[in-house]
C-alpha cells in the first residue's frame, strides 16, 4: 500500500480543489471551466517566486493565494454582469489563455521543460521537507479548509448563496446583491485553488504546465459531480474516488497509452451519468442525511435545496 500512502497528499490537495469549485457549481450555481488555470497561477506564482527570486516561502505563498483571487475575481466581474452563462464562456477562455502562458513564456515559467527545484516550507521552526511532515501540513491545511467551506454554506452568507442558484431572479428582488456575492463567492474559490497550487508545487518540487490544462479543470468538475456537487465533504470524497481509480486501472496491466484514454472514457461516462442519474453524487445522500441528524430531524430525507456540510 506504499502507492496510497505516497497518494494521500495529492487527495487532500485535490480535495481542497474540488471543494472550492463546489462553491461556485454546487452552491451558487455558476459554472467555471478555469479551475485547472487558477490551480496553475497558484502553484506557479509561489514556484518562481521562491525559486528564481528568493521570496520567502510562507511570503509567496501568501502572494499566490492574493494572485488567485484577483485573476478569478477579474474573469468574473465582467462575466457577471451580464448573466451567468458568460462565465461559462469567459472561464473557458481564460482556462486557454493561462495554460497557453505557462507553456509559452518559457523565460519565467520555464516552458514545456517545467520549473525545479520548489522546496517545502520550514513553519515556526518546523521542517516539513520530509515526506511524513508534509502530509500532516497538508491533511491539517486541507481539513481546515474544508471545515471553512462546510461553515461558509451552513452561514447566512451560504443561504444567500442557495437562494441565488435556487432562483437568482427571486433572490435580486428580495434585494440580495447577486452580483457582489457571486464576485465575492469566485474570488474565495479562487484563493482556495491557489493555495491548493501551493501545496501542489510544495509536493513533486517541481512544475509542468501539463498538469494544468482543460482537461484537468474537466477533471475536478467530473470531482465536484460524482462526490456531491451540494455537499462540501462529498466533493472532497468525490477527488479520492477519480485519484483512486487509475491506480486501480493499473492493475489491469493495460499499455499507458490504453489506460490513459480508458481513464478519460470512464470519466466522461461516469460525469454524463451522475449528471442525469444522481445529480447528488455518490455521498450527497448520505451527508444529507447527517446533516438532518444533526438538527434533529431524525433520517428521514425530502426532496428539495440541499445546503450541506
Amino acid at each position: 500500500m506504499s502507492w496510497f500512502q505516497d497518494l494521500l497528499p495529492l487527495i487532500f490537495i485535490y480535495a481542497m480543489l474540488a471543494v472550492s469549485l463546489s462553491l461556485l457549481l454546487g452552491h451558487t450555481g455558476v459554472f467555471s471551466m478555469a479551475h485547472a488555470a487558477l490551480f496553475g497561477v497558484g502553484a506557479y506564482t509561489y514556484g518562481v517566486l521562491t525559486v528564481k527570486h528568493g521570496v520567502p516561502l510562507l511570503l509567496a505563498c501568501l502572494a499566490a493565494v492574493v494572485a488567485c483571487a484577483l485573476v478569478s475575481a477579474l474573469i468574473a466581474a465582467p462575466s457577471l454582469r451580464v448573466s451567468g452563462d458568460y462565465f461559462v464562456v469567459a472561464s473557458l477562455g481564460a482556462q486557454v489563455v493561462i495554460s497557453d502562458v505557462l507553456s509559452n513564456w518559457d523565460g519565467v515559467t520555464g516552458g514545456p521543460a517545467g520549473l525545479p527545484g520548489i522546496l517545502r516550507p520550514v513553519i515556526a521552526g518546523v521542517d516539513f521537507s520530509s515526506d511524513d511532515s508534509f502530509l500532516l501540513l497538508v491533511a491539517v491545511i486541507s481539513c481546515l479548509t474544508v471545515a471553512v467551506c462546510a461553515w461558509v454554506v451552513r452561514s447566512p452568507f451560504g443561504r444567500t448563496l442557495h437562494a441565488l442558484r435556487d432562483d437568482e431572479l427571486a433572490a435580486a428582488a428580495m434585494g440580495k446583491p447577486t452580483r457582489r456575492v457571486k464576485i465575492i463567492v469566485a474570488t474565495f474559490a479562487g484563493g482556495v485553488a491557489g493555495l491548493a497550487g501551493v501545496l501542489y508545487s510544495q509536493y513533486f518540487f517541481f512544475l509542468s504546465p501539463d498538469t494544468f490544462v482543460l482537461s484537468n479543470s474537466i477533471t475536478v468538475i467530473t470531482m465536484v459531480v460524482i462526490g456531491g456537487m451540494y455537499t462540501v465533504t462529498g466533493s472532497a470524497l468525490g477527488a479520492a474516488v477519480i485519484l483512486l481509480l487509475p491506480e486501480l486501472l493499473k492493475e489491469l496491466d493495460l499499455e499507458p497509452s490504453t489506460a490513459a484514454a480508458l481513464q478519460q472514457m470512464i470519466f466522461g461516462a461516469l460525469l454524463i451519468a451522475f449528471m442525469f442519474v444522481r445529480p447528488r453524487g455518490i455521498f450527497g445522500g448520505v451527508t444529507e442525511i447527517a446533516r438532518r441528524v444533526r438538527a434533529g430531524q431524525g433520517s428521514q430525507t425530502k426532496g428539495g435545496s440541499v445546503a450541506d456540510a
